[in-house]
């Protein structure tokens, strides 16, 4: 069963007009990467929280951008991490896909950015992120990577960059990566503590005249995946398809001959039996030809996702992956 909370990603650009038509001084903008709403509830302490719904798949790549340009993934295009782009797959967070032409939230008000990792990709997805944005430089690559496997180290350096540029600016968004620390540990104490600075230190910026908004893109839940099942999706990949699969994590979708669609949904349907639903990706809302038109979503931690060395994973539609926190101090 498809779980959806009551409000979508995509209001996000209408409350931040609005944050932004209230605020005393400016609004600040914490875009965590990765983080459950039961996290959030129990260390966003001193914030107004509510519930929002990440896109389908729950993943970044889609989620993200949908939260800054207020669309969903049929008008913005980039259904997942991998899709179909022209005659080939292309990884949307890496790679060059082409995106249309949509402003932003952050473009509309000229906001300054600490896009941190984003700032080093150099695709295409991550121009129609940032477009039209002051930014500020990130740090060296292995120091976001050090900072990314201590969570509370890397709250202690998003702040005190914060802290530097707001006496320069009146919009500002920054993304807080603890995607990378939860795949591979899952919501530990490290996690939970560096939240609650982070609750600490919003509530300090609220007390000086600043509205400060917090959000995910998605959560994350633990993965097992097994051995067997991996091999036969592999297989089912080299005997029936055109192209390699594409997907995010538990949500994956094959390319499969044009005659072959309805045969190779059964055979998925056969040999992930309760570990997976299966889909028609038009019944899920999901953009042809960029999706393949059979999606198998994940029902259980044994289903055969894409890296086989991740603990936790998302993309899934489990109200764990799709429930998203939406938080502000003021």
């Amino acid at each position: 069963m498809r779980y959806s909370a009551p409000m979508s990603l995509a209001e996000i650009p209408s409350r931040l007009d609005d944050a932004l038509s209230s605020t005393d001084r400016g609004v600040i903008v914490l875009a965590v990467d990765g983080l459950s709403s039961d996290v959030a509830k129990q260390s966003w302490l001193s914030a107004s929280l509510s519930t929002l719904s990440s896109t389908v798949p729950s993943t970044s790549a889609t989620a993200l951008l949908t939260a800054l340009t207020g669309v969903p993934a049929d008008v913005h295009r980039v259904p997942g991490t991998v899709y179909r782009n022209g005659s080939g797959l292309v990884h949307a967070i890496n790679g060059a896909p082409a995106i249309p032409d949509l402003p932003t939230v952050l473009e509309r008000h000229g906001a300054t950015v600490l896009a941190r990792e984003l700032d080093l990709l150099e695709g295409t997805w991550a121009q129609a992120l940032l477009r039209g944005c002051t930014r500020i430089p990130a740090p060296p690559r292995h120091k976001l990577t050090a900072q990314a496997e201590d969570p509370p180290l890397l709250v202690a350096n998003v702040v005190a960059d914060l802290d530097k540029a707001l006496p320069d600016a009146r919009f500002l968004w920054t993304y807080v990566n603890v995607d990378d620390h939860v795949r591979a540990h899952g919501y530990d104490e490290s996690v939970h503590e560096a939240m609650l600075r982070l609750d600490a230190h919003a509530s300090r910026w609220a007390a000086q005249g600043w509205t400060v908004v917090a959000h995910s893109d998605h959560g994350q839940v633990p993965v097992d995946p097994d051995p067997a099942l991996v091999a036969a999706w592999d297989e089912i990949v080299r005997e029936e398809c055109v192209i390699p699969s594409g997907g995010a994590g538990r949500m994956r979708w094959l390319y499969p001959a044009e005659d072959r669609t309805e045969a190779v949904f059964d055979r998925v349907a056969t040999t992930l039996g309760s570990t997976a639903t299966v889909h028609h990706a038009a019944d899920l809302g999901l953009p042809q030809p960029e999706t393949g038109p059979v999606v198998a979503v994940a029902a259980s931690p044994r289903f055969p996702i894409a890296d086989p060395s991740a603990k936790f994973e998302h993309g899934g539609t489990s109200r764990d992956e799709i429930d998203v926190p939406f938080a502000i101090w003021k």
